[in-house]
């Protein structure tokens, strides 16, 4: 008897909302230009300021494209730890004490050498937690690492040099083990949809902070690009879609506004709120409807934020009545950014 396969089918929408930010930094200044003393952006309590020498602006500033094809928007130029002694630049955030927030920023670190490249997040004058590439290695990876606790340090066994990585942090408020609070970080995600797989995470007593620190040892080259930190994921990762940007925000690009008619211009959002409310009326199909639509195969609809727990049984017996258990198959699976159903069917021998 052939061992029966099956092929997984994924479909699905979801539509970018671009919101504010708590803060965003997008260090538009002056090529070279000391940060000490700039206040641009929003969402702070101040100008940067300095513990050490300040940094600089860099000569550009970077970007970074998901592997859908998605485009964080990015302006201005970035931060560079370039100097002659070590440089600590520091911002207060406006909101205060916070916690239960979405942090994200651009980083890229050009070279190899033993010297502490970082980002750090501060509550007062205490180090809290710290993104950087340790002065104890010299790869290019990147740890996310609680100051608060010894040995509570976790890399990640990503990051590359010369290659700009998006940098995404969750802190949860009593979200770790026993109540301790917790950071989930997040690395290259998919700007099109919340990430849910963290590739390291951090549980401490205390992750409230109220300011960040961008920092190089003895001067070493760190770029840092795009600070902003939010309510949600959507708040730090606003981007244009694969098809293009979006002008009205209504979840059309404008490519495909231009393809239906459409103003790309004008917020269609009100309309396409009641195609999915009265799909019937427009001949397309709701929840309902499609998992009916099974075709030969079996549909499921998505649950929760995780992977899918896919598992079945290859049965065998005697006749058509009584069946007993071959084997049993139990694997997870990566729901696709954006989809929202899955179809199983027997695939070809």
């Amino acid at each position: 008897m052939k061992r029966p396969c099956f092929h997984l089918a994924a479909i699905g929408l979801i539509l970018p909302c671009h919101a504010a930010p708590l803060a965003h930094e997008s260090f538009d200044y002056g090529a070279g230009s000391a940060l000490t003393s700039r206040d641009g952006g929003g969402g702070w309590a101040g100008a940067w300021y300095q513990d050490g020498q300040s940094g600089v602006a860099g000569a550009d500033g970077l970007g970074f494209t998901d592997a859908l094809g998605n485009v964080l928007d990015a302006t201005g130029r970035c931060a560079d730890t370039t100097g002659t002694a070590t440089t600590r630049s520091l911002r207060v955030l406006g909101s205060g004490v916070t916690n239960d927030v979405w942090i994200s920023f651009l980083w890229r670190l050009p070279a190899s050498n033993r010297k502490f490249e970082g980002v750090s997040f501060y509550r007062a004058s205490q180090q809290v937690f710290t993104v950087s590439n340790p002065s104890t290695t010299t790869t290019s990876q990147i740890s996310l690492t609680s100051n608060l606790t010894a040995n509570n340090s976790v890399n990640t066994q990503k990051g590359d040099f010369g290659t700009t990585h998006f940098v995404v942090l969750k802190l949860t408020k009593g979200g770790g083990a026993g109540g301790a609070d917790r950071v989930d970080l997040f690395l290259d995600p998919v700007l099109a949809g919340t990430p849910s797989s963290p590739d390291a995470v951090i549980s401490g007593s205390n992750f409230d902070i109220d300011r960040v620190r961008i920092a190089g040892e003895d001067g070493a080259t760190l770029l840092v690009d795009e600070l902003r930190v939010g309510e949600t994921f959507a708040d730090v990762a606003p981007h244009d879609p694969a098809g293009g940007p979006d002008s009205d925000g209504d979840g059309l690009t404008d490519a495909q506004e231009a393809v239906l008619g459409l103003n790309p211009n004008v917020d269609d959002s009100a309309l396409i709120a009641a195609i999915r409310a009265n799909p019937g009326w427009f001949g397309l199909h709701d929840r309902a409807g499609i998992l009916a639509q099974g075709n030969g195969g079996v549909v499921l609809g998505k649950e929760g934020e995780g992977p899918v727990n896919l598992i079945f049984e290859v049965q065998h017996g005697e006749n058509l009545v009584s069946w007993r258990v071959l084997e049993t198959f139990n694997r997870q699976v990566m729901i696709p950014p954006g989809k929202q159903f899955l179809r199983i069917t027997p695939a070809s021998p």
